[in-house]
């Protein structure tokens, strides 16, 4: 998570030149007839009333343009902080400084009656999309030089009116201006209605009928009945009318954005793919949406052909996938042949000459309208029974280098597999207008769908939806404060794909998704339906999201001299700059000064130039501290941000008491106002007009100044805090140089004390470093080599050898003899301890037989004839010494082999 390391600076807050970037003209007040006093702004055209998506602000590097008064300014960040600090180095005062550095900003002339909605900057920079609740401008950007060098304002630039007959005032309110990823020279830009409609505009400069068609445009209420490419989808003409259907009603989109953001890391399909969503939370995915001519990203085009031939090849051998599984695999595969076949155009980017694009044309087949797949099934449960949702936000999934690189070398991905780390799974973030976030979990995946080129003859069943299962909802808003034109919106955070920022009327949140990513993707890798639940509930609550409040904007409320109850913010960006470091901006309606904040920057960014030649190697010193490095280091960032005080807006705003005359004062009564005061009718209500307007005005500055007083007295506290704080830390200090207490006892001072403790953990430093390179010599001298060829099989010869000499467990004594006389029966070798037994009981039965003939030995030779032995006593003792000496060579045997064993088993013998 970032942390705040300090929020509105100096050279943005009253009364610096950067204030009056932000600032609206005076305000001018009017005398109803009835009421007495309504404020009223100057050129204020900003409709109260208003609900849908602010995005006034706008960046271009440090350059930042910005709708004040339904006018766009153009400032450099970057050069506003210089200035001031060099003025408050040189030791000039404030108002000093702001007449030497005079306005700051330049104003773009633009011909745009309505209010302005939403700016965005193309992402290289030279052009400018403004949109209004119904039109859409284009403004060609030079370079900032040109804008430095004007000493004119306003500036006069080259504007575009972006289809003059189809964005019209009679026409469906625009909701989201995108500029294409897959784009040509970043010049390509996707409007979106509120009723359904897309439309693809490819920009020329050079050519102003570009301007003024689109070169694809769908009515996503007639893809959504349309059976064929046949079927006509192109949005209805300006003088047609439209009959009442339930479909318009449904499908009232409020946002859209695409999948991705066209880097080499994310899937392929994700930056041609256009999600949007309705009101009612139904979201909707168009793929593949291209321009006529595209330039795709380095892994793209072969993650393409992987996937296509992937999926003829299984639809071809895979007799029981089903038919439409099938005609999907021949559409991509055809839709990839076309491309293959085409001889691409190599162009240099606008700008940057050492950067080329490769150039296709949108593939003719199967068609050049895809299918609109949708609405999703959220699988939310309970949890979510109405979704009011204001914006959407897709996270991509990232590169599947497995399959791109079947059947490749090991190594020459290896590098590629490293740079693509993140979760397989793309995550849906919807925002609902009372500020929860919502993050799904789209498992199966978005790819290329297209219309069939005929009509079936039959009807078939429509296309399962796919599901987006829910993962975690989190709060943000406030529900008491709730405004009434509420809608909060994402921001994207220039650092991770998985974080982002949020912004509505009370505050800024920033969101990070990396805890439970890396586990995710885990659990994802190794799939078991066994207990999944339970280990995504366990993910859950062991790795929740992290969220953090970066901005309060509740404090307009008491500074502002009228609070307004339809109060908003504009969505804020985040950009990084050299001079500026990791810097958050935004602004409210309401409020007449911007609100920034400066975050730390990410433990994984790391600083490194670009090289001057092509030769040169070097890393920077200037490295961000790791989460390996020392406390020390980061303690340099433990304090607490605090934001400082900022004076309300009205002890600047010009009272509006000589202006009473003139309103509300006929005019044939203005002269009697110069002479002695009558008392009269007219004087009465004049003066009570005084005395309304006076009592508004006082009890604004007596408001701001008691809001000045509770700071000064929670100042206090928090000093008194900070003292307590310091005696503390004070006293653990004393306690432990004087030893736990007050009185010095044995007379030493503090100094020496802690010189004892000093020298007493040098000591101890000095034994544990000799504990650890004896540590270290010991481990050196066990260390081996690997284990030879010759030395595993030598190991497997003593493990056999273990196996037929060990005898087993007496448990397992029935089961050996069952295996011992099944061996017997089958003709193999019996175990040396069955052996060993027979040979023992053979010998004791011998044994016992001679001792018998011996008690017997007292019979004559005659007695012994007649018995018929006939085996004289010499035989008899020498057959016993042959037993005897039979059975102390397998006892010695025995033995040898059992020592052998224990040498082998003291020594580590190889297991």
């Amino acid at each position: 998570m970032p942390k705040v390391l300090g929020y509105t600076p100096s050279w943005l807050s009253r009364p610096s030149p950067g204030f009056d970037l932000f600032a609206c003209a005076p305000k001018r007040i009017s005398i109803g007839p009835q009421d007495g006093v309504s404020p009223r702004t100057k050129g204020d055209n900003s409709q109260p009333g208003y609900v849908g998506s602010r995005r006034t602000i706008a960046h271009r590097g440090s350059e930042v343009f910005v709708v004040v008064d339904n006018e766009i300014r153009w400032s450099d960040l970057s050069i506003i902080k210089y200035d001031w600090e060099s003025s408050q180095m040189k030791g000039k005062n404030q108002v000093e400084a702001n007449h030497e550095a005079g306005q700051n900003y330049k104003v773009l002339r633009a011909p745009v009656s309505e209010q302005i909605r939403q700016l965005a900057v193309s992402p290289n920079g030279q052009l400018l999309a403004i949109a209004t609740s119904h039109t859409v401008h284009i403004v060609v950007l030079p370079d900032s030089s040109k804008f430095e060098e004007s000493k004119t304002s306003p500036i006069k630039l080259q504007v575009h009116t972006l289809g003059p007959t189809t964005h019209v005032l009679s026409q469906s309110p625009v909701v989201s201006i995108l500029w294409h990823p897959c784009g040509v020279n970043d010049t390509c830009l996707v409007t979106v209605t509120a009723e359904a409609v897309v439309r693809v505009w490819e920009l020329n400069r050079s050519n102003r009928w570009s301007f003024d068609s689109p070169t694809l445009a769908i009515d996503l209420q007639k893809l959504d009945t349309a059976k064929s490419q046949q079927d006509d989808v192109s949005p209805r003409g300006v003088n047609s009318g439209r009959a009442f259907s339930v479909d318009a009603v449904d499908m009232e989109i409020v946002s859209a954005c695409f999948g991705g953001t066209g880097l080499p890391d994310e899937s392929v399909w994700s930056s041609m793919t256009l999600w949007t969503v309705t009101a009612d939370g139904d979201v909707y995915a168009l793929c593949p949406l291209l321009p006529s001519k595209w330039s795709p990203t380095s892994t793209q085009l072969p993650s393409l052909s992987a996937k296509a031939v992937l999926g003829v090849t299984s639809s071809s051998q895979d007799v029981d996938l089903l038919r439409d599984g099938v005609l999907l695999s021949k559409d991509q595969y055809e839709w990839l042949s076309d491309i293959d076949a085409q001889v691409p155009m190599s162009a240099a980017r606008d700008g940057d000459l050492s950067i080329t694009d490769v150039i296709y044309n949108r593939p003719q087949r199967p068609g050049p309208t895809p299918r609109l797949q949708g609405p999703f099934q959220l699988a939310a449960g309970s949890l979510v029974d109405y979704l009011d949702v204001s914006d959407i936000h897709v996270i991509a999934s990232r590169l599947d280098t497995e399959e791109m690189m079947l059947g490749e070398d090991n190594e020459s991905d290896q590098g590629l597999q490293e740079e693509t780390e993140g979760l397989s799974a793309a995550v849906i973030c919807l925002l609902s207008t009372d500020g929860r976030v919502h993050l799904f979990l789209d498992l199966e995946g978005v790819e290329g769908q297209w219309l069939p080129a005929k009509a079936p003859e039959r009807l078939s069943s429509p296309p399962e939806a796919s599901e987006l299962i829910l993962f975690e909802a989190l709060d943000t808003l406030d529900h008491e404060g709730l405004s009434e034109t509420e809608w909060p919106m994402f921001s994207r955070d220039p650092f991770s794909r998985y974080s982002f920022f949020i912004t509505h009327s009370q505050s800024v949140y920033s969101f990070s998704l990396n805890p439970w990513i890396k586990r995710l993707e885990d659990e994802l890798q190794n799939p078991s339906t066994a207990g999944a639940n339970f280990r995504l509930n366990v993910l859950r609550e062991s790795s929740p999201t992290l969220r953090e409040r970066i901005l309060r904007f509740d404090q307009d409320r008491f500074t502002s001299s009228q609070p307004d109850p339809s109060a908003s913010a504009n969505a804020c960006i985040v950009l990084h700059d050299s001079d500026l470091g990791y810097f958050l901006l935004t602004s409210t309606n309401n409020s007449t000064r911007p609100h920034a904040a400066t975050l730390d920057l990410p433990k994984s960014f790391t600083f490194k130039p670009e090289p001057l030649f092509e030769d040169e190697d070097f890393e920077s010193p200037y490295l961000y501290p790791d989460a390996s490095d020392s406390d020390a280091n980061l303690a340099l960032t433990s304090h607490i941000a605090r934001s400082a005080y900022e004076p309300s807006a009205t002890f600047w705003n010009q009272s509006s008491i000589l202006q009473l005359t003139s309103h509300s004062v006929p005019p044939h009564r203005r002269r009697a106002l110069r002479e002695e005061i009558r008392l009269s009718p007219a004087t009465l209500d004049l003066m009570t007009s005084a005395h309304r307007l006076l009592s508004s005005e006082t009890h604004a500055i007596r408001s701001a100044a008691a809001d000045l007083f509770n700071r000064c007295e929670r100042m206090l506290h928090e000093l008194r805090t900070q003292i307590e704080r310091v005696r503390e830390i004070n006293g653990r200090a004393e306690q432990l140089t004087l030893g736990g207490g007050g009185d010095d006892v044995a007379g030493d001072t503090a100094s020496e004390k802690l010189g004892v403790r000093a020298r007493g953990c040098v000591e101890r430093q000095e034994r544990l470093a000799g504990r650890m390179a004896k540590v270290r010599r010991k481990a050196m001298k066990l260390e081996k080599k690997e284990v030879s060829e010759k030395e595993r099989e030598f190991a497997r010869e003593l493990k056999q050898l273990r196996r037929a000499v060990e005898k087993p467990e007496e448990d397992s004594t029935t089961t050996g003899f069952e295996d011992a006389d099944g061996e017997e029966r089958r003709g193999g070798q019996q175990p040396w301890w069955r052996r060993y037994e027979e040979v023992r009981g053979l010998g004791v039965e011998l044994v016992d037989k001679a001792k018998e003939v011996r008690e017997e030995g007292g019979a004559g030779k005659k007695g012994r004839e007649e018995d018929g032995y006939g085996v004289s006593n010499t035989l008899r003792k020498r057959k016993v010494e042959q037993v005897m000496g039979l059975l102390e060579r397998e006892e010695a045997l025995v033995e040898a082999v059992m020592a052998r064993l224990e040498r082998l088993k003291g020594g580590g013998a190889v297991s």
